[in-house]
């Protein structure tokens, strides 16, 4: 299984298909003279520390299922490519990780992750809980553009991230809204972190990047209006995966020439998207995305129910008082 076989924590049992929402269509972009191949982007953001099935009346989401849909609907022909866009930890009340930020990062570690993304939700957290997860989550890349390092005027983790899948090359760059971190609060220590313009930042790596790539992939944390601005003003981005405001929720819809999707909130529904490649189609790839609810159909018994049965276990035990 091309891009699979590697991720011991996600060995397929087959793909089965379940009622879901499913949109395929082609989309024109730049050259693709040699590129072949399909690649499956499995993306998740706005989980906010969700890592157990939630929800009012029907829970759903939690990472156990999350594990169950990618199995699930692994394509065994495709290449490999798992992204979160932003925002999957929680704001704790405390500084530093909390013991649901470490559960979550861990899980995508041993999930074998290949890019996520710095949203709010991280960019809070500080500098260095943040240069802590990065130096150590081994294997795992995080991308942010636009999130400086007041120390080193560099951005606090890579720009970007280039993906090689046999004649299949894959950019996938991070952003953050400059908007949500207006200057005078209290979201950053200005001393230690700032957020520059998402626009300045895209002129400065994606005309570069581009010619490196054969596809190229924005995760962001922006509004409509300002995804709009983007995608205009850089017409070689492929796919836009936004933790922001998108007008059409997680429907994708096309802005020129570029795909933009929504990840939803708190997990609560699986999404993958296929982009294929051929020489023969010159400058046009294929697209299919696909989600379904992570409902009590995606429950399975196995290590990840029974390491979130732990986790639970763990944090509701009542805590020693010392004298």
């Amino acid at each position: 299984m091309k891009g699979i076989t590697v991720k011991n924590a996600l060995r397929t049992i087959g793909v089965a298909l379940v009622a879901g929402a499913m949109v395929i269509g082609f989309v024109s972009c730049g050259s693709r003279a040699r590129a072949e191949g399909k690649l499956q982007i499995m993306y998740s953001g706005n989980l906010r520390g969700a890592v157990a099935p939630c929800g009012c009346h029907t829970p759903k989401g939690g990472i156990p299922r999350w594990v169950a849909f990618m199995k699930r609907h692994a394509d065994p022909d495709a290449y490999w490519l798992s992204v979160d866009a932003g925002n999957y930890v929680d704001r704790g009340a405390t500084p530093g990780c909390s013991n649901k930020c470490q559960f979550l990062i861990g899980s995508y570690r041993d999930l074998h992750y290949d890019v996520l993304n710095i949203g709010k939700q991280e960019a809070w957290m500080g500098r260095s809980t943040l240069k802590q997860i990065i130096d150590t989550t081994k294997g795992t890349g995080f991308v942010s553009a636009n999130l400086i390092d007041m120390k080193t005027r560099r951005p606090l983790a890579k720009p970007y991230i280039i993906k090689d899948y046999g004649k299949l090359r894959v950019g996938v760059l991070g952003l953050l809204n400059e908007a949500d971190f207006p200057k005078g609060s209290m979201l950053l220590d200005s001393t230690e972190l700032t957020v520059a313009p998402h626009m300045e930042a895209c002129r400065k790596y994606i005309p570069s990047l581009a010619k490196k790539v054969n596809a190229l992939v924005v995760l962001a944390e922006l509004s409509t209006p300002a995804i709009d601005s983007l995608v205009r003003a850089f017409p070689e981005i492929d796919l836009v995966i936004s933790t922001g405001a998108v007008q059409s929720g997680e429907t994708p819809t096309i802005i020129g020439k570029t795909r933009v999707m929504g990840t939803g909130s708190s997990g609560y529904n699986g999404h993958y998207a296929m982009l294929e490649f051929h020489p023969a189609w010159k400058d046009s790839i294929g697209f299919l995305q696909f989600q379904d609810q992570l409902i009590a159909t995606y429950d399975e018994s196995g290590p990840w129910a029974d390491r979130l049965t732990a986790f639970n276990a763990a944090s509701s035990a009542p805590k020693k008082v010392g004298h």
